[in-house]
């Protein structure tokens, strides 16, 4: 049996369920409406490839991940979830987003990576939104056109054996690591209070329970020949995305976090249930996660940046 969205081999749980496995986890595909109704539908033959994309990189969910990664899809709120979905959207974006996979499926700088049995897989083009295997490889040819991979083709024919990637490529991805395009780092913007110890440990247990590394400036090394604003600059530009935390209303976070969004970085904005009233009328207005505990915290914060980054 296959997957509608995803066209991977998958197990049905019940009439408008569905469970697939890739790498050993366990995804749940469930629907609204029938299956051969859903398939039909043209703006989902449109944007199969963003839902199918957003299911492999487990954004979207509508159930606890500690336990088993789980998406709905309704037709009457498909709008809604494109408009949610986090992917590459420009040439550019597309290219180097494939580039840091290719990266990390290297052991070592240097490596010939065997990719002949991965590129033409749904659970791999799909992953990176890409509509078929035809535009991966298209992409694939791009990046070795441009000298950052060395690509080899099964005798010449339109399948990709390995890739090696080059020195130039090795260069170009650590500067898109540098700029945050790909970075696995989040700058968090709160208060220094020491009071809001319990607080900071929150967010960062949220960060790193989605494999990023939290950047607060208080705790970070800041060469001799630097201000503290240049450290703040460079680390919000080499880092993904924000945490802005507005509890107690310090003047930096509504700093740091309008530089990031002038940056173009998605900022997730949080305050205490406590200090939202207080809140400036310029942010007041996005979408906040209020909390009352350190513990609501941490779980909203969880389920925010697996819906909305990763």
């Amino acid at each position: 049996m296959v997957c509608p969205i995803t066209n991977l081999e998958a197990d049905r749980i019940d009439s408008t369920s569905y469970r697939i496995i890739v790498n050993d986890e366990s995804y749940v595909i469930k629907h609204g409406i029938r299956f051969d109704i859903l398939v039909e539908d043209e703006k989902f033959k449109k944007n199969k490839h963003l839902i199918a994309g957003a299911i492999l990189n487990k954004q979207l969910s509508a159930a606890n991940y500690d336990e088993e990664y789980c998406f709905t899809l309704i037709l009457d709120d498909l709008e809604e979830k494109l408009k949610k979905i986090i992917y590459p959207k420009t040439p550019k974006e597309k290219i180097d987003n494939l580039l840091k996979t290719l990266y990390q499926l290297q052991n070592f700088d240097g490596e010939i990576v065997d990719i002949s049995k991965v590129v033409k897989k749904p659970e791999f083009y799909y992953k990176h939104f890409f509509k078929s295997a035809d535009e991966c490889i298209y992409y694939l040819k791009e990046l070795d056109y441009q000298g950052l991979i060395e690509c080899h083709f099964l005798n010449d024919t339109e399948y990709p054996i390995d890739f090696q990637i080059t020195f130039k490529g090795l260069n170009y991805y650590l500067n898109l690591m540098e700029q945050g395009n790909l970075s696995n780092k989040c700058f968090v913007a709160m208060s220094f209070d020491p009071q809001m110890k319990e607080t900071r440990d929150a967010i960062k247990d949220a960060i790193l329970k989605n494999d990023f590394e939290p950047v607060i400036i208080d705790e970070q090394l800041i060469e001799s020949s630097q201000t503290i604003n240049d450290a703040i600059i460079f680390a919000i530009k080499s880092c993904k995305f924000c945490i802005a935390d507005f509890s107690q209303q310090k003047d930096g976070v509504y700093f740091e976090s309008g530089f990031a969004v002038g940056l173009g970085k998605p900022v997730i904005y949080t305050c205490h249930k406590d200090w939202f009233s207080k809140s400036h009328f310029d942010t007041n207005h996005f979408p906040h996660i209020i909390y009352e505990t350190n513990k609501e915290l941490t779980e909203k914060l969880d389920i925010k940046i697996k819906a909305w980054i990763k």
